[in-house]
C-alpha cells in the first residue's frame, strides 16, 4: 500500500469513528476529538514550516539575527500592542590543520632531494653579524684581529607584500701578524634550527591559515605567484614548529583565563582524520574559553564529552557564562561531597535567538519579547557610549534593565500557559523560564556581560576556517590549531596586528627568551611594551 493509500485509509477510519460517536449521541466528544486532531495537525505543520524556513534561510537568507526597530514596531502594531515613544538614551543626553587539500596531482618523476636554492630575482638585504668585542683580540699576541671574510647563509623572509632574502654574514676574524686565532661570529637565532624561514615568513603562513582561513595548498599557489615555490609539506612543518614555539604562551593564556573575574565558554566541532575508523574522519571538539573579554584559549579533545571542560574548570571559582547547556551542571549545583564551584551566568544572545526563530516561523507575538530584549541591549549600548565603570553600569542596570526584565517575565508567565508546548514560541519561552535566574544574573555585577558574544566571535574564526580546510590531519594537528587559535584570537581581542605580533614574538622566543618574562609576550602586554607601527614596504620594481 502506498503512502497516499495509507493516509486515505486513516482518514476513512477517523470519519467512521466520528460518525459512530455522533450516532451514539457523543457529539461533544466527537467535536473535542476533532479539535485535538486539528491541533495536532497544526502543531505538526508549524514544526515542518519552521524547519523549511530554517533550511531556506540557511541556504539563501541573511545570517544575522538583527531585527530593525521599525520592523519590530510594525509587528507590534499588527498585534495591536501600543509602541511607546523612544526615550532619549543616557549617552545622547550626556553628549548632547590543513588536511583538506585537493587530491594530489598524478605522481611525476621524482626530483632530486635537497633544498632548492632561493630564486636569484628576490631582493637581498645583507645583515652583518659581528664578532663580539671580547673575542676580537688575538689570544696569542693580543692585537686586534682583522676581517678576512664572512660565512654566508640565507634566510627567506617576508615583509608585507613580498618576500626578501636576508643574507646573514657571520664575520670571521684572524690575526695577520701571527696567523693564529681565527674566530667566527655566532650563528643567528632561527625560528627553526638550521631552517629556511625567518620569523616574518613563518608569521605570514600562520596568520594566513588561522586568521584569514587560507589553507596551505592555497598559500603554496599564492607564494608561487610571488616567485617562491615552497612545498606544502614544508609549509606544514613551519606550522608545526611555530605552534611548538608558541605553546608556552598559550599555557600562560590558559592560566590567565582561569583567573579571570568572569569566564565565558562554548564549543564547536572540528573534523579530524583518523585512519583507525571507517569512515576515516571523526568529530573532534574545540572548547573555547574567554577571560574578562581580554584573553581567549582553545582546547582540543577528540570527543565532545563533558569530562574535558569539567577537568579544565575544576579549580576555577567564580562566574561562568554559558549558553544553557547541561554540560556544566556539576559545577553549578551542590552534590554529595562536592560544593558548587561556579555561578551560572546566562546568555541573552541565545535567549533572544529562540524568539527570533518563533518570529521567523510566522508568530508575530514573538515581537513583544524581542522588543523588550532590544531595550535591554539599548541600555548596554548607552553604558558603553558613556564609558561607565562597573559600579555605574550596575546602577544603570538596576534602575533600567531590571524593570524591563520583570515586564518580560510577566509577559512570559501570562503567555506560556496558553501556548501548545511544541510551538516555536513555547520553546523560546521554555528556554527563558529554565534559564531565568541565570539570565537575570548579569544585573548583579557590572563586570558581567549581557551575553556570550565574545566566545561566539572567537568561534566564528574557527567556523570560517574549517569551511576552507575542512578537517585537521590528526589529533596533534588539531591541538596545534587550538594553540594558534588561542594566540591569534587573543591578538584580536587586544587589537593587535597578528603579523607584527608573531614576527616579533617568534624572533624573541627563538632567541631563548627567559621563561619568567613570558607574560610580557602575551598579546595585551606585548601591545603596551613592544608594539610599533608597521609600515608596509613597497614591492620591488618589476
Amino acid at each position: 500500500m502506498t503512502q497516499t493509500e495509507t493516509q486515505q485509509a486513516n482518514l476513512d477510519e477517523i470519519r467512521q469513528l466520528l460518525l459512530s460517536m455522533a450516532e451514539k449521541g457523543q457529539v461533544v466528544e466527537a467535536v473535542d476529538l476533532m479539535v485535538e486532531l486539528v491541533r495536532a495537525v497544526r502543531d505538526r505543520n508549524t514544526e515542518l514550516e519552521l524547519r523549511l524556513r530554517t533550511l531556506l534561510k540557511d541556504k539563501f537568507g541573511r545570517k544575522s539575527e538583527t531585527l530593525a526597530k521599525d520592523q519590530l514596531d510594525l509587528f507590534l502594531g499588527l498585534l495591536g500592542v501600543p509602541v511607546p515613544p523612544e526615550a532619549p538614551s543616557d549617552a545622547s543626553e550626556a553628549e548632547g590543520a590543513d588536511a583538506a587539500e585537493p587530491e594530489d596531482e598524478p605522481k611525476k618523476r621524482a626530483r632530486p632531494h635537497g633544498r632548492r636554492p632561493l630564486p636569484e630575482h628576490l631582493p637581498r638585504e645583507e645583515k652583518v653579524l659581528p664578532v663580539p668585542p671580547e673575542e676580537r683580540p688575538c689570544p696569542t699576541c693580543g692585537l686586534e684581529r682583522e676581517c678576512i671574510g664572512y660565512e654566508r647563509s640565507e634566510v627567506l623572509e617576508f615583509v608585507p607584500g613580498h618576500f626578501v632574502v636576508e643574507v646573514l654574514l657571520r664575520e670571521k676574524l684572524a690575526c695577520r701578524p701571527c696567523g693564529e686565532g681565527v674566530v667566527v661570529a655566532a650563528p643567528a637565532n632561527k625560528v627553526i634550527e638550521r631552517g629556511l624561514p625567518g620569523p616574518g615568513a613563518m608569521a605570514e603562513v600562520l596568520v594566513n591559515k588561522y586568521t584569514d582561513s587560507l589553507p596551505l595548498y592555497r598559500q603554496h599557489e599564492r607564494f608561487k605567484r610571488l616567485g617562491v615555490d615552497i612545498a606544502r609539506s614544508t609549509l606544514g612543518n613551519w606550522v608545526a614548529e611555530g605552534a611548538w614555539l608558541l605553546r608556552p604562551i598559550a599555557l600562560r593564556l590558559a592560566l590567565r583565563v582561569l583567573a579571570a573575574h568572569v569566564l565565558q565558554t562554548d564549543s564547536t566541532h572540528l573534523r579530524v582524520l583518523d585512519d583507525s575508523r571507517k569512515p576515516a574522519v571523526k568529530r573532534g571538539t574545540l572548547w573555547c574559553y574567554v577571560g574578562d573579554g581580554q584573553d581567549v584559549v582553545f582546547r582540543y579533545t577528540p570527543t565532545g564529552h563533558q569530562d574535558a571542560p569539567l577537568a579544565f574548570l575544576a579549580l576555577r571559582r567564580g562566574w561562568l557564562q554559558a549558553d544553557g547547556t547541561n554540560l556544566y551542571d556539576k559545577l553549578f549545583k551542590d552534590r554529595p561531597g562536592h560544593a558548587a564551584t561556579a555561578v551560572e551566568v546566562g546568555c541573552w544572545m541565545h535567549g533572544r535567538r529562540y524568539f527570533v526563530r518563533a518570529l521567523e516561523a510566522g508568530d508575530l507575538r514573538a515581537a513583544v519579547p524581542l522588543k523588550k530584549i532590544q531595550a535591554l541591549y539599548k541600555i548596554e549600548d548607552d553604558a558603553n557610549a558613556l564609558g561607565l565603570d562597573p559600579d555605574a553600569r550596575l546602577a544603570l542596570r538596576q534602575e533600567k534593565s531590571v524593570p524591563v526584565l520583570l515586564e518580560l517575565g510577566t509577559w512570559i508567565a501570562a503567555t506560556a500557559n496558553r501556548e501548545p508546548p511544541k510551538s516555536p514560541l513555547a520553546k523560546a519561552m521554555t528556554y527563558s523560564v529554565n534559564q531565568w535566574q541565570a539570565l537575570m544574573r548579569y544585573t548583579e555585577d557590572g563586570r558581567l556581560p549581557i551575553d556570550n558574544g565574545a566566545v561566539e566571535r572567537a568561534i566564528r574564526t574557527v567556523a570560517v576556517g574549517r569551511k576552507n580546510y575542512l578537517f585537521a590531519g590528526s589529533d596533534e594537528g588539531a591541538e596545534r590549531a587550538a594553540i594558534l587559535y588561542s594566540i591569534l584570537g587573543s591578538c584580536a581581542l587586544a587589537g593587535v596586528d597578528p603579523w607584527a605580533y608573531l614576527r616579533d614574538v617568534l624572533d624573541k622566543l627563538a632567541g631563548n627568551w627567559p621563561h619568567h618574562r613570558l607574560d610580557e609576550l602575551l598579546p595585551a602586554q606585548w601591545k603596551t611594551l613592544y608594539a610599533k607601527p608597521v609600515a608596509a614596504e613597497p614591492p620591488p620594481p618589476i
